[in-house]
């Protein structure tokens, strides 16, 4: 992943937390308005994140063709004779994080305080993202939801990079002022 690529994903998971902090005042249509920016926006961010981290891992010489399968997201197949990556295969994002914790940290997902909330966060993305009834969000939910996005971040850049993620440190501040 580039340097841009990864400035953008620090820039979505600062737009997300900006959202955040608009969806605790205003009217009621606004503050949905940005609450529903926030979780879609925070879950781009963590994807954007995740998509850089199986860039960087999956050109390291020892990552198998099984591991740069699910970090690239590609079915593996049979070319004459031979095993290679072929067209995109989807993996759902909790799949992903699980493999990295438990290959990286080698720990289970459910041994971090954050994982069950990512979990519902998640849950109420895909109620958002495709919807079948109305999605209800709080400022605390989707403050929770953060939180735990942030938090798994810096875990994985913790094992697989042996540091902490950028901008852990600014919590959910953002530093945007739109």
């Amino acid at each position: 992943m580039t340097t841009e690529a990864d400035a953008f994903s620090i820039q979505l998971l600062d737009e997300a937390k900006r959202f955040m902090e608009k969806g605790s005042v205003g009217s009621t249509d606004e503050r949905n308005a940005y609450l529903h920016a926030a979780l879609i926006v925070g879950f781009s961010a963590l994807e954007s994140h995740l998509n850089g981290i199986a860039d960087e891992l999956s050109t390291r010489p020892q990552t198998s063709l099984l591991d740069n399968s699910l970090l690239l997201e590609r079915e593996v197949k049979i070319d004459k004779g031979e095993w290679q990556l072929g067209r995109e295969k989807f993996f759902r994002l909790e799949d992903r994080i699980s493999f990295l914790i438990a290959q990286y940290a080698k720990r289970t997902p459910s041994s971090y305080a954050w994982w069950s909330d990512l979990l519902s966060g998640i849950k109420e993305r895909n109620a958002l993202v495709h919807p079948r009834e109305v999605v209800v969000l709080t400022p605390a939910d989707v403050e929770r939801f953060l939180s735990a996005i942030v938090d798994s971040l810096n875990d994985l850049y913790v094992a697989v990079f042996g540091k902490g993620h950028p901008s852990f440190k600014r919590g959910l501040q953002s530093t945007m002022s739109f």
